[in-house]
């Protein structure tokens, strides 16, 4: 988290000045925020975006000061952008769920920001709870489909045909990479039923049959 005390404000204006799509123009907008001057905060936010629309904390420090101008409308649409933008951005998937309860959003789109949230951090009970408060049945609906998944997974291995040329670690190894788990087990047992054992291939499918594992 940037420490805003540090950081000169006339500086960051003088930047903001002579560029307008500065990559620091968030940070000037934050401390605009910090310092209540909500006008002067948006302004330097949307003027920013406008010269620099891939930088990802404008969108998110742009949405916090429509939240305190109570746009919400507006920033839940900013949050949207920038969650297609990086799906992986914390912050902002925390704040439009907070956003989309605020609005009385449907189940379904509190649901889906939820649970990418709940993919990062699967032992919060917090978030498990707030799913679980919208749809009692989501995380066994969910089971199934995990079910679903590795049935299909199992099916894709045995309808997996791999000429023995094709049948190397190197193979081996770029099906590891794309988590192809269990065709990569498939493969190792053709070289081994060409070849015998080694310490390399027992390596390496001990790794792969724990990756299948965790994924699993």
């Amino acid at each position: 988290m940037t420490d805003l005390k540090t950081l000169n404000k006339k500086e960051l204006e003088h930047e903001f000045a002579n560029d307008f799509g500065s990559p620091y123009f968030p940070i000037l907008g934050e401390i605009y925020l910090r310092d209540k001057d909500y006008m002067r905060a948006e302004k330097v936010c949307r003027i920013g975006l406008e010269h620099n629309p891939d930088n990802l904390n404008g969108y998110y420090i742009l949405s916090k000061i429509y939240l305190y101008n109570n746009k919400l409308t507006d920033a839940e649409k900013l949050l949207k952008i920038l969650i297609d933008k990086n799906p992986l951005h914390i912050n902002g998937l925390r704040l439009i769920i907070e956003l989309q309860r605020k609005l009385n959003k449907s189940k379904k789109y509190r649901l889906g920001y939820l649970n990418k949230l709940f993919d990062i951090f699967p032992s919060d009970e917090y978030i498990k709870n707030e799913i679980v408060n919208l749809d009692k049945s989501y995380f066994n609906n969910k089971t199934v489909k995990k079910k679903h998944s590795k049935e299909k997974n199992i099916q894709n291995a045995i309808n997996f045909n791999v000429q023995p040329h094709m049948a190397t670690l190197t193979f081996v190894e770029i099906l590891k990479k794309q988590k192809q788990y269990d065709q990569a087990l498939h493969v190792l047992s053709i070289i081994e039923s060409k070849s015998t054992s080694n310490k390399k291939t027992e390596k390496l499918k001990s790794e792969i049959k724990n990756l299948l594992i965790e994924s699993n």
